[in-house]
């Protein structure tokens, strides 16, 4: 995996629009329109609230404080949507960032924000099992190296960004824990 920046943010944004065609949003996305984008806002406005998305539609709704969200969207005109369209039907190659972290929570992009995808530890199915492979085959050439017959069952109980924990059964009655920092 290569080193994240705000081109890969955006390629990767416009690769998940491409492959899933907006996903669960496809209804209004498949073909854009203004319109469409528009009432996307507005369907999701309730229902798809992580945890940066409040900021990222103050960012390109630019809200007053104590604005009604959904009055605000249904006055804003079509034309606040023409760059996303253009930019998701590729007549643009690129979009401003308040655009681009739109498009990010129309289409459930993760992760998002820009500032949480670049600090992000963010690893594709096929990354995952080829660590997973790779740890595979060292553990069989640590078995055979060191005369092992038998490993004990092993389990990761959690993992995150900094840290992995590892719990392992020796017999019924000795559990040990590892926890490795990254």
């Amino acid at each position: 995996m290569g080193r994240k920046t705000s081109i890969t943010y955006m390629n990767e944004i416009l690769e998940k629009y491409k492959k899933e065609k907006g996903g669960e949003m496809s209804s209004y996305l498949l073909e854009p329109t203004r319109k469409q984008i528009k009432e996307a806002c507005l369907w999701l406005l309730d229902r798809r609230k992580e945890k940066y998305d409040e900021r990222i539609l103050d960012r390109f709704f630019k809200f007053k404080e104590g604005e009604n969200k959904m009055h605000a969207i249904e006055r804003v005109k079509g034309d606040r949507f023409k760059p996303i369209v253009n930019f998701l039907t590729g007549e643009t190659k690129s979009t401003t960032p308040a655009n681009l972290e739109l498009i990010s929570w129309l289409i459930d992009f993760k992760p998002r924000p820009l500032s949480v995808y670049l600090g992000s530890i963010y690893e594709s199915d096929e990354e995952i099992t080829q660590r997973y492979d790779h740890q595979k085959r060292q553990l069989t050439q640590l078995k055979k190296e060191v005369g092992i017959t038998e490993i004990p069952e092993t389990k990761v109980i959690h993992e995150n960004n900094k840290s992995i924990t590892i719990i392992s059964q020796i017999n019924p009655s000795l559990k040990i824990t590892t926890i490795v920092s990254l």
